[in-house]
């Protein structure tokens, strides 16, 4: 489905979602390059309409769904704090830390907390069109 001519990614589940956005981003970089270049090639000084990526998720997407019987996700308890973990509540626990693992911050950071740069999780893909890589943030150089 389309918005404004523009395509949009939309989802509730979180793994497929994670694919199909770091498709929806590829495509948008291509576009850019494309624009780019084209303005390049031919000293266009048109105004482009450059790609918009839009995220429409459930509030509370990647937390626990579900505490104490009352759903969190989609609703307003997920913009409070979902997990209430103190003595009266030790299974929230053991909740809290499912939930922090499931961020995989280890594949991220070494134990001092540094950021790791080989994680497999930080590569930017490969370009598709056989150009350079995208760059690094900020780097507006040709």
């Amino acid at each position: 489905m389309a918005v404004d001519g523009r395509p949009t990614c939309r989802g509730h589940d979180a793994d497929p979602m994670h694919q199909r956005m770091a498709a929806t981003r590829r495509s948008a970089i291509e576009d850019i390059r494309c624009i780019q270049s084209h303005a390049r090639a031919n000293t266009n000084a048109a105004r482009p309409r450059w790609p918009m990526i839009v995220l429409r998720s459930p509030k509370g997407w990647t937390g626990p769904k579900v505490v104490d019987g009352l759903r969190i996700e989609g609703t307003f308890r997920a913009h409070q704090v979902p997990l209430l973990v103190d003595d009266a509540h030790p299974e929230h626990v053991a909740q809290l830390e499912a939930w922090m693992k499931s961020y995989k911050a280890w594949e991220l950071f070494d134990a001092s907390g540094k950021l790791i740069p080989s994680s497999p999780r930080l590569r930017r893909p490969a370009p598709t069109d056989g150009g350079e890589p995208a760059r690094k943030r900020g780097d507006f150089s040709p």
